[in-house]
């Protein structure tokens, strides 16, 4: 067995058999590239015979598709069954893109393009001469940069941290995102990006946004606590002896950012004299603003986004008339994690990784977490996800990973219970038909625990088994509505 560490991946060749993987094992070790361990994709209903690979370790991954033609299922199965088998690999990754139809070629190739792959993955294609059945491989020069590849770049340079699949699943999402990107996309104009506390707005303005500004830096300014007088020094700036305790200059944060982009997070914080500064700062392109205890404006060039965890209408009441105007013509609204089940999965997992330096145990997951996240409210959003991670990390030694996962579920699922208010304990959240979902689900649950069996709660309220289970599952297919 090959004690490389470099992994290749390809598609069965139906026709050819293994010849092909063979033909493309030998002719990557005559570039000096050992292959240790191949995944071999395959379609669910054509499995071959298996030969001998040269003693390389063969892993068979089963890919479900209606027909090798499918571009989205084929695209969907490789990020959902391929993609996360990568994390695991130390080497290089390479991709043999010939086996398979014109549609798994083009997968291979957006799906690099994309940045899906870790960095070094290098792309081959097989050759054949068929007058004398010569046989080589070259490398396939395919180097787009997209702004989904500059998002996922910039998210394995920050790794590990937590942070949204540009690809979201869910329709919330998944149209948050896509607004997000053709409102960054308007040069000059201020982007505000609203959601609830722990949907990372921040991470959001750091990952996605310079790339769609075409912007490098970052300037951030948490809001909150600020007094008038350190506010307004913060931001533009002030010059040697301006006021009692200026021994120097100080460059604003105005300053600093241009060329850039502003981030002020929480802005219903800022002091109200502030508020009505900034309005002249963005009232034009020329960003004109004066330090305080400067004779003379400066001009720069800023990018301004701005977050609050208030809805659009509490906003307005917090902010200057004039500074509102300015910042809500392009808002945004990240969905809270309740309204987006179908990423809880992968948001999970971001979050267990982001975590990895508390324990060095492989991602834990059951039944009965994907039961709880299916219908716990989350009003921390990813918050309570690393919350979770920490306790199952804390319970982990000394137990088994079940036993670990049930103890912290426990004290994880309780949580904060006693702060919900009474209203939303005894009627679920969001509009009327959510709140009778959330009821019934709510009943389901209840009657499963007090009576053992989903047959045995069925018949204690009078109903079938099956309507349980989709009364379980229903508010999971609404959490887009």
């Amino acid at each position: 067995m090959s004690h490389s560490k470099d992994v290749l991946l390809c598609w069965h060749a139906k026709r050819a058999g293994f010849e092909v993987l063979i033909q493309a094992i030998k002719s990557l070790k005559e570039k000096n590239i050992l292959i240790g361990k191949v995944f071999y994709l395959i379609q669910q209903g054509s499995e071959p015979e298996f030969e001998d690979v040269r003693g390389v370790e063969v892993q068979v991954v089963p890919v479900r598709l209606r027909g090798p033609t499918q571009h989205a299922e084929i695209y969907a199965q490789i990020k959902e069954r391929v993609i996360p088998l990568l994390d695991t690999v130390e080497g290089t990754i390479h991709i043999n893109v010939s086996p398979g139809t014109p549609a798994m070629h083009a997968v291979w190739l957006v799906l690099h393009a994309g940045s899906a792959f870790p960095k070094a993955t290098r792309l081959w294609s097989s050759q054949r001469n068929h007058d004398d059945n010569r046989t080589w491989i070259e490398a396939v020069e395919f180097e787009v940069s997209t702004y989904l590849s500059e998002i996922r770049q910039t998210q394995r340079n920050n790794s590990p941290q937590a942070a949204y699949d540009p690809e979201a699943k869910s329709i919330a999402r998944r149209d948050a995102l896509t607004k997000l990107k053709r409102y960054a996309a308007v040069q000059g104009a201020p982007l505000l990006i609203l959601g609830e506390r722990g949907t990372g707005k921040t991470r959001l303005v750091e990952s996605f946004v310079p790339h769609l500004k075409q912007r490098t830096d970052v300037v951030s300014l948490a809001c909150g606590g600020l007094d008038s007088s350190l506010a307004e020094s913060l931001l533009f700036g002030h010059a040697k002896g301006a006021f009692t305790g200026a021994a120097k200059e100080r460059r604003g944060l105005l300053d600093q950012a241009n060329g850039g982009v502003l981030f002020l997070d929480e802005v219903q914080d800022l002091p109200s004299g502030v508020q009505r500064k900034l309005v002249r700062v963005f009232q034009d392109r020329q960003r004109r603003f004066r330090r305080i205890g400067d004779d003379s404006e400066r001009s720069v060039d800023v990018e301004l986004v701005c977050a609050s965890n208030l809805p659009l209408d509490k906003l307005r009441e917090r902010l200057d008339d004039d500074l509102f105007d300015r910042l809500s013509h392009l808002a945004v609204r990240i969905p809270p994690l309740r309204e987006c089940r179908e990423d809880l999965r992968q948001d999970w997992s971001n979050v267990w990784t982001e975590n990895g330096h508390l324990s060095e145990v492989k991602e834990p997951w059951s039944p009965t977490m994907s039961d709880v996240l299916r219908t716990h409210a989350l009003p921390g959003n990813l918050r309570d996800l690393q919350r979770l991670a920490v306790l199952i990390t804390a319970w982990i030694p000394g137990n088994k990973p079940e036993k670990a996962i049930d103890e912290a579920m426990k004290e994880w699922a309780t949580w904060g219970r006693s702060d919900r208010s009474k209203a939303q304990q005894l009627f679920g959240s969001g509009t009327r038909s959510q709140r009778i979902d959330w009821f019934k689900s709510e009943l389901a649950q209840w009657a499963h625990k007090e009576h053992q069996t989903w047959e045995s709660a069925a018949q204690f309220l009078g109903c079938n088994e099956g309507t349980l289970r989709k009364d379980v599952i229903k508010p999971l297919a609404n959490s887009d509505s």
